[in-house]
């Protein structure tokens, strides 16, 4: 009888002792916030690298962003994807081994659209960190400066410090176009709409723009009273001038803001003929808002920038 019980007992006392070792879970934390990600790209090398020629103002254009969201990675393990400012848990850090950090900024997929996606021009920066448990680091303290990656290429790039692509459509909607002027110190295009002058509709120059496996993204700068819709004209061998909206611009609250749209499948499903480019133009239209005596519709910049998909 006590040879029947010994058994039991030894496999209990083994569970318990095994059962008494416990894994610390308490994490270290990253605390990232909007400027940490928006103000920090590096354009010093920037025409060296894309063999371009842009300046001073156009330079300093390409550093402006507005992500509201970031993909973390630690040692290779995706922690998601956090809107910003975050304060992200990371497990299994170590006291003594630092950690390798991604922070790969991103934004909703046309402006408003629940999709995130990831920003795909910049080179992937890896830093090594110090991940302590149980405390916080700032990435302010240390924050990442991405450069553009080599691969990507600018078709166009408005910037109304001059003149302006824009002049109004051929439908006779209007005969407003952006002029160039000085906001907040910015140069910018702007429409004025007063009175019974209360619409604007105007296309961009031509862009040429490759058709297969290429991410493709439409940016805007802008600050406007009222919305802003925006859409794609484009031509193909066999569908010249099909026009397409690929979404809008809000109110901005008094507020210069960027927007993102991932115009890459639209331009896809334009390929009729096999080639290997597309004609694209960019349409923009407006309206007067209600009960406001003048509606001012402005626009820092506006790009388009392509770089093959990995």
């Amino acid at each position: 009888m006590q040879r029947k019980l010994f058994l039991p007992i030894f496999l209990s006392i083994i569970l318990l002792l095994t059962g008494c070792k416990k894994t610390d879970l308490t994490p270290s934390f990253l605390y990232i916030t909007e400027d940490d990600l928006n103000n920090c790209v590096d354009v010093s090398t920037f025409n060296a690298d894309h063999d371009l020629n842009f300046d001073i103002e156009q330079l300093n254009d390409l550093t402006k962003h507005s992500f509201s969201h970031v993909n973390v990675y630690v040692n290779n393990k995706n922690l998601g994807c956090w809107q910003l400012p975050c304060k992200v848990p990371v497990l299994h850090t170590s006291a003594t081994d630092s950690a390798t950090v991604v922070l790969l900024p991103a934004f909703r997929k046309t402006g408003m659209n629940r999709t995130i996606s990831g920003y795909p021009f910049f080179n992937v920066l890896r830093k090594k960190k110090l991940l302590v448990p149980g405390e916080t680091y700032n990435v302010s303290d240390d924050p990442p400066v991405y450069k553009y990656s080599p691969y990507a290429r600018f078709p166009y790039f408005e910037t109304f410090s001059n003149s302006s692509s824009f002049s109004p459509t051929d439908t006779g909607f209007s005969t407003h176009s952006f002029y160039p002027t000085v906001v907040d110190g910015r140069s910018a295009g702007q429409i004025v709409l007063e009175g019974s002058d209360d619409k604007f509709d105007v296309v961009s120059t031509g862009i040429n723009l490759p058709v297969y496996n290429h991410y493709i993204y439409l940016e805007v700068t802008y600050k406007t009273d009222n919305n802003i819709d925006v859409g794609l004209k484009i031509s193909t061998g066999s569908s010249p001038n099909a026009m397409h909206q690929i979404g809008g611009i809000y109110p901005s609250n008094g507020e210069w803001k960027t927007i993102y749209f991932d115009i890459s499948n639209i331009i896809f499903a334009y390929n009729y003929t096999g080639a290997s480019v597309t004609t694209a133009n960019i349409v923009l239209s407006g309206n007067s808002k209600p009960n406001l005596p003048s509606t001012h519709f402005e626009i820092d910049n506006i790009k388009v920038i392509y770089q093959p998909a990995s």
